[in-house]
């Protein structure tokens, strides 16, 4: 089945998504002309997208194929694609240039379907389109059709996890309605860097407290239940100093450690609730939440809500926390 539906002009208020399975000759047919594979009987693709306000994230997986512009909406000339090589090799050309991008690596392409491409091994690739009004506001004009970013970029695996991250967090909601202003700036600032970056300038995406913050809570809410998950090595992922790191969580009062802990308790927490319905250890429970040991949980209920785990699995009501932290959010 295809979905042709695709984001016009910026304004949605909740995330779209959409998903697609095309296989064989005639999945290949559904997608157009533009579109040609050596091999259409083994063709294959797969994906996932989502539309923002000004912003569609696209997850998509592929057999080889060769695409040429599709010249049939106008409207990507608004945007800029990126587009980050997760396996395969991936290649585009414009006026007799070439840029090759491998695993790791990531490009930029004037809309989506708008210029010269091939995959030419089963390949995977996440890519943002995001509108140039959202790039311009941070000081970032994309005047060529397509273009590479530096290997030495330092923004390169923040942004790559904020959005491999984001899409684990859309796929997990489904169809649940969520809000999305605060994503789209913070995929602005991060796309925004990677440009900056290129052309030598230290970017907004990594000076901004607050971007810095809202990527270690996406890694945080996805990697929380490793027991080896702590801020030095979350510091390590976004390419930052701890120092640098504890600094962008000064203005919410708590540390990335308090933080990580308290998205671990909401785990721990959400699992003691559901265990009469489903008999579980409190020793699974402590581990699957990324606690260390049940003296660890119960020393963060105690402290948090003054309730002990048995206790809770008694039926004993839930007191009002202690320590206020802030509920993690991805967006909103």
């Amino acid at each position: 089945m295809k979905d042709d539906t695709m984001v016009q002009e910026p304004g949605f208020t909740e995330v779209q998504p959409s998903r697609w399975t095309l296989e064989g000759v005639e999945g290949l047919r559904a997608l157009g002309p533009h579109l040609v594979s050596e091999r259409p009987e083994d063709f294959q693709a797969r994906g996932r997208r989502w539309s923002l306000p000004g912003v569609i994230i696209t997850d998509v997986a592929q057999t080889p194929l060769q695409i040429s512009p599709s010249g049939r909406d106008p409207e990507q000339r608004d945007f800029v694609s990126i587009v980050f090589v997760r396996q395969g090799i991936f290649e585009l050309y414009e006026a007799g240039r070439t840029f090759r991008f491998e695993p790791g690596q990531a490009g930029y392409m004037a809309g989506w379907e708008e210029v010269e491409a091939v995959n030419l091994v089963k390949s995977r690739v996440a890519m943002v389109s995001i509108h140039r009004d959202l790039l311009a506001a941070h000081g970032v004009t994309v005047p060529e059709r397509i273009g590479s970013f530096p290997d030495a970029s330092r923004l390169r695996r923040p942004a790559l996890a904020f959005l491999l991250a984001l899409m684990e967090e859309f796929a997990a909601a489904g169809e649940r309605p969520m809000a999305t202003e605060a994503t789209t700036m913070v995929l602005a600032q991060l796309l925004a860097g990677l440009f900056l970056e290129g052309a030598g300038h230290r970017s907004d995406a990594e000076v901004l407290p607050q971007g810095l913050r809202a990527r270690a809570e996406v890694l945080i809410a996805r990697r929380s239940h490793d027991p080896d998950f702590t801020p030095q090595v979350l510091a390590e992922l976004l390419s930052v100093s701890l120092r640098h790191l504890q600094r962008s969580f000064s203005s919410q009062g708590v540390g990335p450690a308090e933080v990580i802990r308290a998205k671990r308790l909401e785990t721990a927490l959400a699992a003691l609730r559901l265990a009469s319905h489903a008999p579980r250890s409190v020793g699974e429970i402590a581990a699957q939440a990324g606690f260390s040991s049940v003296k660890e949980l119960r020393h963060a209920l105690r402290a948090s809500y003054g309730i002990t785990p048995r206790e809770l699995l008694a039926g004993r009501p839930l007191g009002t926390p202690e320590d206020t932290i802030d509920r993690l959010t991805l967006i909103g």
